[in-house]
């Protein structure tokens, strides 16, 4: 019979780490999306349609969640 392991035990390591020059990219992309959404609620103002605009903007936002929750510095 084989011994349960415990599910710590069996983590896997992601594929790759981020290193400082990639870490400070993703901290000056937040300013950068921030900016952009302030750009839109101008543009919006206007009554300009920035709806496309926008969902890419929100997907910058997720995928930066995204890559610094995987590989980004452990705590």
């Amino acid at each position: 019979m084989m011994a349960k392991l415990n599910p710590a035990d069996n983590r896997i390591p992601p594929l790759g780490e981020l290193n400082a020059e990639a870490l400070k990219h993703l901290d000056d992309m937040k300013g950068e999306l921030d900016e952009a959404m302030l750009d839109l609620d101008a543009l919006e103002r206007l009554g300009l349609d920035q709806s496309r605009l926008k969902e890419r903007i929100e997907w910058g936002f997720k995928a930066r969640e995204v890559i610094l929750k995987r590989f980004g510095e452990k705590k």
